[in-house]
């Protein structure tokens, strides 16, 4: 027989066994070995179910409930409402369960898309759920209809991640600053969108930055994209559309070959407030200022205590950067030096409207030497630099070299230039030396950059040595330079590969450049208004891009665009293959020839 005290023992024993295990049930933590558990998460029901009418204005929520437990990872970033409130979605976790509710009322008799983005996870592995959408209707009926498309930055082509994707069915020019959206969708890495359950109406359509999260654009600091008509959509959801198709962030080629519709170009507009934006002084005899706008109106600048001749004015493509330099060095500059410009500034009610600006420039810092510094420079007091000595740098590329040559670069505008005494001479891989003849080609905006390129055939494996002597060269401010000598080398591996171009179709003035496949660098670019034959010698083995930029103005510089006026930045395309793969992978040891239509770039025929 079992006695009464160990029947009480036996009920505890049991009952402890009962709490342990269901605290374990509710333990996050995985369990011990086996293997590591790749499987995302598995929804097993919706409440309510997906695709519901008359879903309640107040008070209504949704319940998504999984085979395991879940976390949401940045959810404030990838939660979101189509269209949206002014308040974001508020979520919970409870057990296996994930509830959305609202903040504020719904409208009524309107569809909605509760959209998870890459946010739910698995509580052990992170393996990320698919990025699920909930539709629903606060009316009788659902809306349908769907459009997709991809977004891209517009001066390098480069996918426009995390942009709002924003359908307006009231479509005054005003609606992106001051009103939330009628339908939004969010681009993934790819650039790549689709926004759901559309009506079949009309629709201004824009993509956004939104930098601050208020579904609204803000021209200060956000990027902006925007179709030129308004568009209908056309298509509706049906299951298994390859558009609605989950991809994942590695695989490329699937997510590239995802039907768009649409394309957009994200491009920074240009401050439409007029401003003196910085003033610097870092040299003594010169002072830098800044617009805030491109192409400021100046009326007059002015310089205390000097004429107008004794100073010289030089600005940038766009001029919203103004150097000044004092040029007679009879003059003194003064230690503060005193500007007064009168310029078209905008005013509290945002018009233009002349006014005069005083500026004062203490002269600038003097570096700090370090003890050691000065140690050094005490040792070597010797070989102090003369006080009247010309410094500069002088750069050159081998890749570059053939379009370049060598670069100068001055800290200030030059005088005098002595060209009878500078020499350009090629050593043979043999020995051979001998002069070549070359131009001096001084910078279209800047006096302090000047160019001394080859005249002639160059050739690989050879160098290429510039001699310029001392005193051949003098600055505004009589300084002469000492005696540099420069060597650049073309390489001559038999592994270096050349890509010719051969332009046909050229309408007008583009900018063609060889970049690599982020477009972030740029091997060697070219001016063309003409059909020409485009040269890239000295190719290392790899994968590169081309990319071409219709140039309307010929400035040589990507033009934004420009909101209210309907203007879109100027056009950036890329060159592609027959297969339609803008990337060229250039082997080892090989001259490759593409033919390059840019009208047909410009102006596919759409089948």
């Amino acid at each position: 027989m079992i006695s009464v005290n160990n029947v009480a023992k036996f009920s505890i024993l049991i009952l402890l066994s009962y709490i342990f295990a269901g605290s374990c049930a509710n333990t996050s933590a995985p369990p011990m070995g086996g293997p590591k558990d790749t499987i995302p998460p598995r929804i097993l029901r919706v409440m309510p179910d997906s695709g519901m009418v008359g879903f309640p204005v107040k008070g209504g929520s949704i319940t998504l409930t999984f085979d395991e437990y879940t976390i949401l990872k940045e959810e404030q970033k990838n939660i979101f409402l189509s269209p949206p409130q002014l308040k974001r979605p508020l979520s919970k976790i409870r057990g296996k369960s994930i509830t959305i509710s609202f903040a504020e009322p719904l409208d009524s008799a309107k569809t909605y898309t509760l959209n998870f983005g890459r946010s739910i996870q698995d509580n052990n592995e992170g393996n990320q759920f698919y990025e699920y959408v909930y539709p629903f209707s606060t009316g009788k009926v659902l809306d349908t209809m769907m459009v997709s498309g991809r977004v891209s930055l517009a001066d390098n082509l480069m996918p426009a991640k995390n942009m709002i994707i924003a359908f307006y069915d009231n479509k005054p020019d005003s609606a992106i600053y001051t009103q939330l959206p009628s339908a939004i969708a969010k681009s993934d890495i790819f650039g790549y969108f689709t926004v759901r359950n559309l009506k079949h109406t009309q629709y201004a359509v824009y993509a956004f930055e939104d930098v601050n999260l208020n579904y609204k654009y803000d021209p200060e600091n956000e990027r902006i994209a925007f179709l030129d008509t308004l568009y209908t959509p056309v298509k509706p959801l049906v299951s298994n559309m390859p558009e609605l198709t989950f991809v994942g962030e590695k695989d490329t080629l699937a997510a590239m070959s995802r039907p768009a519709e649409l394309e957009l170009y994200m491009f920074k507009e240009d401050n439409e407030r007029q401003f003196i934006k910085d003033s610097k002084r870092e040299q003594h005899r010169m002072a830098f200022l800044t617009f805030s706008a491109s192409y400021p109106i100046i009326d007059s600048i002015e310089i205390a205590g000097l004429k107008e001749s004794s100073f010289r004015k030089e600005t940038n493509i766009r001029r919203d950067s103004l150097l000044l330099w004092i040029t007679d060095t009879t003059i003194i500059a003064p230690d503060s030096l005193k500007i007064k410009i009168t310029y078209h500034k905008t005013d509290s009610a945002g018009v233009l409207s002349p006014f005069t600006e005083n500026i004062v420039l203490a002269p600038p810092r003097k570096p700090q030497e370090n003890k050691e510094e000065q140690e050094v420079l005490q040792r070597s007091s010797k070989d102090k630099k003369r006080k009247d000595l010309l410094e500069f740098k002088v750069e050159s590329d081998p890749a570059l070299f053939e379009q370049n040559g060598f670069s100068l670069v001055f800290e200030a505008p030059l005088s005098d230039l002595n060209r009878d005494s500078i020499s350009l001479i090629y050593k043979a891989p043999r020995g051979d030396m001998g002069k070549m003849e070359y131009q001096v080609i001084y910078d279209s905006l800047w006096s302090r950059i000047v160019n001394i390129k080859p005249v002639g055939r160059l050739l690989p494996g050879y160098q290429y040595s510039l001699d310029i002597p001392a005193f051949a060269i003098k600055d505004i401010y009589k300084r002469t330079n000492d005696s540099i000598v420069n060597t650049v080398s073309l390489p001559s591996d038999e592994k270096l590969s050349k890509l010719t171009l051969d332009i046909k179709g050229t309408k007008g003035n583009y900018i063609v450049e060889l970049t690599n496949i982020t477009r972030d660098k740029v091997f060697r670019s070219f001016r063309i208004s003409n059909d020409t034959i485009l040269e890239f010698p000295y190719l290392a083995k790899g994968k590169y891009s081309i990319k071409i930029t219709e140039d309307l103005n010929n400035n040589g510089v990507i033009d934004t665009g420009n909101l209210k006026k309907r203007q879109q930045p100027e056009k950036v395309r890329l060159y592609s293959l027959a297969d339609g793969n803008t990337i060229i992978n250039i082997p080892e040891s090989v001259e490759l020839l593409q033919l390059v239509n840019i009208d047909e770039i410009f102006n596919p025929v759409k089948k």
